[in-house]
């Protein structure tokens, strides 16, 4: 059985490279011979290892879901006796995940056009937290504090993009924010 870490991993290095391709061509211009070749396998590889491009853009986005995942859930199980420095951990850690992922982006975009899963993956660990939080704190959940978190994270996310914050100032500015607004 390959070692599913192993640099050498067919599978692996096609995901790698899958991304990569959704990062440049996006889904409409995906294309298995370029994965393929940069993935330094043969053209018949990736059918090895999935049905269609379709098969293989879903293990894509599944792959960076799992990564944001065990992200959120080593977060979540530092922080798991305070849920004030859980939201604020969990929202910095989101914003630094989309901005060292540029291409995570685009396969939430990309995914949009299949469900909706993959953004609600992404969201539903802070949203659970502001629910905690609230619970905590006696006041009842109401959609706005999940509402203002996602803001802050991608409006910051679009000023580091466009060059007007750098990621550290960013995802400082909102562990400030949040920590003076919980």
């Amino acid at each position: 059985m390959e070692d599913s870490f192993a640099p050498d991993n067919v599978r692996s290095r096609l995901l790698f490279s899958g991304l990569k391709e959704l990062e440049t061509h996006g889904v409409s211009d995906f294309s298995l011979r370029r994965v393929a070749q940069d993935a330094g396998v043969s053209c018949a590889a990736p059918y090895r290892h999935f049905k269609d491009k379709d098969e293989l853009i879903g293990a894509v986005i599944g792959f960076v879901i799992e990564g944001w995942t065990l992200l959120s859930e080593q977060i979540s199980g530092i922080f798991s006796s305070d849920s004030r420095s859980l939201v604020i951990e969990l929202a910095v850690a989101g914003l630094r995940f989309w901005i060292a992922n540029g291409n995570f982006r685009t396969v939430i975009s990309a995914s949009q056009t299949l469900d909706k899963a993959p953004l609600s993956a992404f969201e539903k660990p802070i949203t659970d937290a502001a629910k905690r939080y609230m619970s905590d704190n006696g006041a009842s959940y109401s959609d706005t504090l999940s509402f203002k978190l996602l803001s802050m994270i991608y409006g910051a996310v679009i000023l580091v993009d466009g060059g007007y914050e750098s990621a550290e100032r960013a995802a400082e500015s909102l562990r400030c924010v949040l920590s003076s607004e919980l």
